[in-house]
């Protein structure tokens, strides 16, 4: 494909050593690629001006043997990695040669230092502190316990439950924020956008970038989410507290909302422990261990077990998978299962539970009609809309993700 005499303009990439491989890319580009070392060494001797053929020389005189680099190299100019040169033009790196789409990066102008001293060592013990003392505090008063039944407002439910959802989704944002900024205070810029995990609507951030940083350094992103909901939900638990203890004077209403509150960021942190989808602590253990598609293979493994059993299931080839990486598979799908049963237990302990308290308390309304009580019925009619649209939208996403793969 490529005339030995070639030689390439090689755009400048980040490296960055994991496990056996390195990984190399482009943050303005947001692609990454696990090469073996030697691949980084060729690409740094393209990029020094060497041809295809005294790079071959090159590696023939050090290890042997000369590589076939053409399926390679086009694989890396695919990606924008680098550019062949023409015969005759001069190997260059200007704006107008990079032709790979840039991607765009929300807040990409959030001032670094300030990131920095947000995610401080200072500040991150100051939220140890907090999520230690809410603790304490709810060792002592177990009344303080984020209970299911903190979500159910059986009266003035349509106001109610507008500012407890106006909240989640703020707080939402916030969650994924907080990865933003904390990869942002790593020099990293990110986005952030909306999908679906199963049927449930949700928010998230793509931390593709933090490929281009030390493994050490990615964890702080990847859980700076949940350290918010966890420093987030103990402050309303101690400002709880502080009103049961008449320190503070906090209304009815208000306090109602702030357990209700305190059971979401709860629910929230849970839901990380849903190790079957692509959570925030699946990131971090899939990083940790350096597997490369750990949900994939985990549900492969699951599948050739299966096959085991059932004939008709056939079994997924694995074999290209290290010995070391299948070690982590094996153990991974116990966690799998594990958060598949938990997801089914909250189901039935927490959802359906809440579910049947709004259905019997919506259904009442809903009998004595409009005529005999206007308000009532309207507020009912919206809370029930606060289920449906957002449960509505999820199905849809799911739903066209299915779709999807069946075509595929």
């Amino acid at each position: 494909m490529y005339s030995p005499e070639t030689t390439f303009s090689v755009y400048p990439f980040t490296r960055q050593p994991e496990g056996d491989e390195v990984v190399i890319g482009r943050i303005e580009t947001g692609v990454f690629l696990a090469v073996p070392l030697e691949a980084v060494e060729a690409l740094d001797c393209l990029a020094s001006g060497k041809t295809i053929r005294e790079v071959g020389d090159i590696f023939e005189q050090k290890y042997g043997e000369r590589p076939d680099l053409d399926e390679f190299l086009d694989a890396l100019e695919k990606k924008s990695l680098l550019k062949a040169v023409a015969p005759g033009e001069e190997a260059q790196l200007t704006g107008t040669t990079d032709v790979a789409p840039r991607i765009r990066y929300h807040f990409s102008n959030f001032p670094h230092r300030l990131a920095q001293r947000l995610f401080s060592k200072g500040v991150i013990g100051a939220c140890i502190i907090v999520v230690t003392a809410a603790l304490i505090a709810m060792t002592f008063e177990p009344s303080l316990r984020p209970r299911p039944t903190d979500l159910y407002f059986p009266d003035h439910r349509a106001i109610t439950w507008a500012i407890l959802i106006g909240a989640s989704y703020l707080t939402i944002f916030i969650h994924e924020f907080g990865h933003l900024i904390a990869a942002r205070s790593l020099g990293i810029n990110s986005r952030i956008g909306i999908s679906n995990r199963l049927w449930y609507l949700v928010v998230e951030t793509d931390l593709t970038g933090l490929w281009a940083v030390p493994k050490r350094q990615r964890y702080l992103p990847m859980l700076a989410g949940v350290l918010i909901d966890a420093v987030s939900g103990s402050l309303l638990v101690l400002l709880v507290f502080a009103t049961e203890k008449h320190w503070i004077s906090l209304g009815a209403v208000a306090a109602r909302l702030a357990r209700g509150m305190a059971f979401t960021y709860l629910m929230r942190i849970v839901w990380q422990c849903f190790l079957f989808v692509r959570t925030d602590f699946y990131f971090v253990i899939a990083s940790l261990f350096n597997c490369r598609n750990l949900l994939k293979d985990t549900e492969g493994f699951l599948r050739n077990q299966l096959s085991r059993i059932f004939s008709f299931v056939r079994p997924v080839d694995q074999s290209a998978i290290p010995l070391a990486e299948r070690r982590v598979i094996r153990a991974y799908s116990v966690l799998w299962l594990g958060g598949r049963l938990f997801a089914v237990f909250l189901l039935f302990a927490v959802t359906i539970p809440l579910a049947i308290l709004y259905l019997r308390n919506l259904s009442l309304s809903f009998k004595v009609g409009f005529s005999s009580n206007p308000s009532d019925f309207i507020d009912a009619l919206v809370a029930a809309a606060y289920f449906i649209i957002p449960t509505s939208l999820g199905l849809m996403f799911w739903m066209s993700g299915l779709v999807k793969r069946v075509r595929i």
